[in-house]
């Protein structure tokens, strides 16, 4: 291994992947004039960043690998369904049974005053099963923006970083750095808005938090397969069946104003009350990354 090379590649990919969001968001605060996600005319602006700029990190792999000349040998695009089709099950329900424990908590703490069977449709439950799987299926349409997030975090700076710090400092590493990549978003309200405690220093922790426990997880979907596709898919999962729209979806009408009214119910509380599911399954993964050793084909020569 060349490690001043390997250096130099992790350099550049991080330089390219941060820059583009570090200069538009804070463009886009100030052209609206307030923090981009607390701003409802910028919907339209939001949109378009959130499906363009998750593939920032794609791109970034792309011209490192240009740059460098590194061609692109060992690079996960094949699928290997062959031998790993576990592993795609777990890409495909792990994030969706997470949603609906995570559902299940915040209607206990947040509606303590209703019973399940009050909130969710009469306790007839076809209608939210038929209703997740419309999610599903509507939910491909992001495969593309979470495969530009997967191919630069999973399918680039991991295995760089894993050839200079070992598997469990390069878990950790890649987790806070993809939480600081999305500081720019934090800051500007994206999932905890701008309205709690130490803000915007809390959010930007629990997102790298949060991302730590994540990477755990892709990272272990992505070397067990040695391809992008089972965490891409999680990773599309994950953004389009969260707890919070199963509530929007499920709960009864009575219930959404109760929750509307309750003061305790704010984007920071919800994403705390994820935390323990998250971790779990973060953990869970961590153990199994690092027990093993990793049977990853090395980098061709460059």
């Amino acid at each position: 291994m060349n490690k001043k090379l390997t250096i130099k590649r992790i350099i550049i990919f991080c330089v390219i992947a941060f820059v583009p969001f570090w200069i538009i968001v804070p463009v886009l605060n100030s052209v609206y004039g307030g923090m981009l996600y607390t701003v409802e005319e910028a919907a339209a602006a939001i949109y378009a960043l959130g499906a363009l700029g998750m593939f920032i990190p794609a791109i970034a792999n792309v011209l490192t690998r240009l740059i460098t000349q590194e061609g692109f040998g060992d690079s996960y695009l094949a699928l290997n369904i062959k031998g790993n089709v576990r592993y795609y099950v777990a890409a495909v329900i792990v994030k969706p049974i997470e949603a609906f424990l995570e559902m299940f908590l915040f209607c206990k703490v947040f509606l303590p005053e209703f019973s399940f069977r009050e909130l969710f449709l009469g306790g007839n439950i076809s209608p939210m099963i038929a209703a997740v799987f419309l999610q599903l299926a509507m939910s491909i349409i992001l495969f593309f923006s979470a495969f530009g997030e997967e191919w630069g975090w999973r399918g680039y700076l991991g295995p760089k970083l894993r050839e200079l710090i070992g598997m469990p400092a390069s878990v950790i590493a890649v987790g806070i750095i993809w939480g600081l990549w999305h500081a720019p978003l934090t800051i500007a309200g994206h999932n905890f808005g701008i309205d709690y405690p130490f803000y915007p220093w809390a959010g930007i922790g629990l997102m790298c938090v949060m991302c730590i426990m994540m990477n755990a997880f892709l990272t272990l979907l992505t070397e067990r397969t040695k391809s992008i596709y089972p965490a891409s898919f999680c990773h599309m999962i994950n953004n389009s069946l969260q707890a919070e729209m199963l509530i929007m979806a499920f709960v009864n009408e009575a219930g959404q104003k109760a929750l509307e009214a309750n003061p305790d119910y704010t984007n920071m509380f919800a994403f705390l009350l994820c935390v323990p599911f998250i971790a779990v399954t973060g953990i869970v993964s961590f153990f199994l990354l690092v027990r093993t050793k990793s049977t990853r084909t090395p980098d061709l020569p460059s």
